[in-house]
């Protein structure tokens, strides 16, 4: 097991919310954002002004807003994903912001922003050293015997990775009480109005194409929260028409921008040819920049065998409680555009499984302390109720 910001100083618990923790997210925060190669990456350029100080003091407040006293769960184990470099980082400082000692494992595909990340932490180490040994990162295998001597002394582990290796995870020793946080395979979508696409001025529509590329393209759709199934919501030939305008115009984005890879292109070609031979649900292939199917059901084909990297299912649907018993636990985030806000704010109460995620387009790849339902802040903390009675 490598360590990759060595410590000075023992990991120990602090109080939740301190004054230290603050100081430390809020100086790597202005580190990122003011360095410019992290201006060149879009997801540290994001975590950056996630954790800016207005946001920070926000978020801070709205917890001891609540009526409990918040303490830190303890020692905190997570595993990172390989997708998008810095989505761990967020829980992770969430978690140092809850008092929490932390152990992260970096995935052996961690690609250049992990890298600048690591650079930034490691220029903190010396000024934050408590922080620093509260947030300690290793390269290790899984069946690494100093990491698998941790987890036995874990709290709590925030685990990312595929269904299978979830479950692999699942089944390493960790104490009784050690409490996880899942997250798992997700797919998300997004939800789009035909009449309102074929309808919209051409600077609305090219500010459309704009957010349906910034959420759904930036990582070749390896992001969780990007959207590989696109919902039209409207009569045949409106959806007809707007597909012909929406299509050419994002391929001719996509192209300009050069959002995909020759790599990229040649998984989503592949990917398309395993679902067309897989089901009958999957019909009318349409080639080029980006692969087009169109599909009548969500169904458990695409979950396995979608790779994202410019595929997209497309479901044209005239209402959207026909989208009601498709959605599953592992539908994550529903990105909408062009929908009567009324339909969807009656519609949504009624969605009891999947679609934890109702976010307006061009917010999908936003991060939230409530993540996957999962309040993470709460999730990551041992609260107890200070209300008192008195009868």
């Amino acid at each position: 097991m490598q360590l990759l910001n060595p410590a000075t100083t023992a990991p120990t618990l602090q109080a939740a919310f301190s004054q230290g923790a603050q100081d430390y997210i809020q100086a790597l925060s202005a580190r990122l954002l003011a360095d410019p190669i992290c201006r060149t990456m879009p997801d540290l350029l994001a975590l950056g002004f996630w954790f800016r100080r207005q946001k920070l003091t926000a978020l801070v407040q709205k917890y001891h807003a609540m009526p409990y006293q918040f303490k830190p769960l303890g020692r905190v184990y997570h595993n990172t994903p390989a997708n998008v470099d810095s989505l761990f980082m967020y829980p992770a400082l969430l978690s140092l912001l809850c008092g929490n000692s932390n152990l992260l494992r970096l995935s052996s595909r961690a690609g250049q922003s992990a890298q600048v990340l690591l650079t930034h932490i490691n220029a903190l180490a010396e000024q934050y050293p408590e922080q620093n040994a509260a947030l300690q990162f290793v390269l290790a295998p899984h069946n690494d015997t100093d990491l698998a001597r941790h987890l036995t002394q874990m709290d709590g582990r925030v685990l990312w990775g595929s269904d299978a290796a979830i479950i692999t995870q699942r089944q390493q020793p960790v104490p009784a009480h050690c409490r996880d946080l899942i997250f798992s395979h997700k797919m998300s979508l997004t939800l789009l109005d035909a009449n309102a696409v074929c309808e919209a001025p051409a600077a609305e529509f090219q500010a459309m194409t704009e957010l349906f590329s910034r959420d759904h393209l930036t990582y070749a759709q390896q992001a969780c929260a990007s959207a590989k199934v696109v919902v039209w919501l409207g009569q045949t030939d409106d959806i007809r028409q707007a597909q012909q305008r929406f299509w050419p115009t994002l391929i001719q984005r996509s192209m300009q921008q050069a959002l995909l890879t020759d790599s990229d292109a040649y998984q989503a070609l592949a990917g398309a040819q395993q679902l067309l031979l897989r089901s009958e649900n999957y019909q009318d292939w349409q080639t080029g920049q980006l692969q087009r199917l169109r599909i009548t059901d969500l169904d458990t084909d695409m979950l396995q065998l979608h790779p994202g990297c410019g595929l997209f299912l497309e479901l044209p649907l005239q209402s959207l409680n026909a989208l009601t018993p498709m959605l599953n636990n592992c539908h994550q985030t529903l990105s909408h555009w062009g929908i009567d806000s009324k339909l969807l704010s009656d519609w949504y109460p009624t969605v009891l499984r999947g679609a934890d995620r109702l976010v307006p387009l061009g917010q999908s790849l936003q991060f939230n302390e409530v993540w996957d339902g999962v309040d993470l802040v709460v999730q990551l903390s041992r609260i107890s109720n200070t209300q008192s009675s008195h009868g």
